[in-house]
C-alpha cells in the first residue's frame, strides 16, 4: 500500500507532503522522483540539491494554484525553480515588487483622474459665475470670479498657476474654452483659495486682439 505522504530533503530542509498533492503533478520532476520507478524506498526522504526555502513556496504554489511572493524572493528565482521542477508558470503568481508597481500605477491614474475632475469642475464654476453675472447685466464683458467658501474645490493654496506648461493650468484652460467658450489670460493666476481672477469670452477676446 502506498504511503499517504512523501518526504523530501531539499538542501538540508525536510518536508513531508501529501502524496495526493504530488500525484496531481505526476508529470513533473517531483512526481517522477516519488514514483515507484524512481523511488525504491518510499519511507526514505528524497534528496534534492536545491534551495529549501524556495521549495516551501513551490509547494504552496502547488497547493493553492497561486502565490504572493515575499520581497526577499525575486520572481526570476521562483520561475527558475519552477522550471527546474518541470512545473509550468501559470497565472496567479505575484510578487511584492509587481504589487508595488501596480499600486503606484493606480495611484498615478487616480491622481490624474482627480486632476481632470477638479479642473473641469473649476471651469464649470467659472462658467456659472460668468453667466450669472452677465445675465443680470445683459453684458458679456470680463468677470471677476472666485471659488466661494465651502466649495469642494476651495483650497488653502494656489494650485493653478499662470505657468502655461503646468498640467493643471493646461487642463483648466482647455476645458474652459472647449466646453464653455471662456478663457483666462495666460499671464493671470487662477486661484482655488478664494482670491479673484478674471474670466472673459474667448471669442470676444480673440476678436479684440485681432483688431
Amino acid at each position: 500500500m502506498a504511503e499517504a505522504t512523501v518526504k523530501f530533503n531539499v538542501g538540508g530542509k525536510h518536508f513531508e507532503v501529501s502524496r495526493a498533492l504530488i500525484d496531481a503533478y505526476s508529470d513533473t520532476m517531483l512526481g517522477r522522483l516519488v514514483s515507484d520507478t524512481w523511488n525504491e524506498d518510499p519511507g526514505k526522504a528524497v534528496f534534492i540539491d536545491r534551495d529549501g526555502d524556495i521549495f516551501a513556496h513551490i509547494l504552496n504554489y502547488l497547493r493553492y494554484g497561486s502565490i504572493e511572493l515575499p520581497t526577499t524572493l525575486p520572481r526570476s528565482m521562483f520561475d527558475r525553480e519552477l522550471d527546474y521542477y518541470g512545473i509550468p508558470a501559470a497565472q496567479g503568481i505575484s510578487d511584492q515588487e509587481s504589487i508595488a508597481k501596480t499600486m503606484e500605477s493606480l495611484v498615478t491614474k487616480f491622481n490624474e483622474a482627480q486632476m481632470n475632475r477638479d479642473m473641469f469642475l473649476l471651469a464649470l464654476e467659472c462658467n456659472n459665475q460668468f453667466w450669472n453675472h452677465n445675465c443680470c447685466r445683459m453684458s458679456t464683458g470680463s468677470v471677476k470670479v472666485a471659488i466661494p467658501r465651502g466649495h469642494p474645490l476651495r483650497s488653502g493654496t494656489r494650485v493653478v498657476t499662470n505657468d502655461p506648461s503646468n498640467e493643471e493650468r493646461k487642463l483648466f484652460d482647455q476645458y474652459l474654452e472647449r466646453y464653455f467658450g471662456l478663457m483666462v489670460a495666460a499671464d493671470q493666476t487662477v486661484y482655488r483659495n478664494g482670491d479673484e481672477f478674471s474670466v472673459c469670452d474667448s471669442k470676444k477676446r480673440k476678436r479684440s486682439a485681432i483688431y
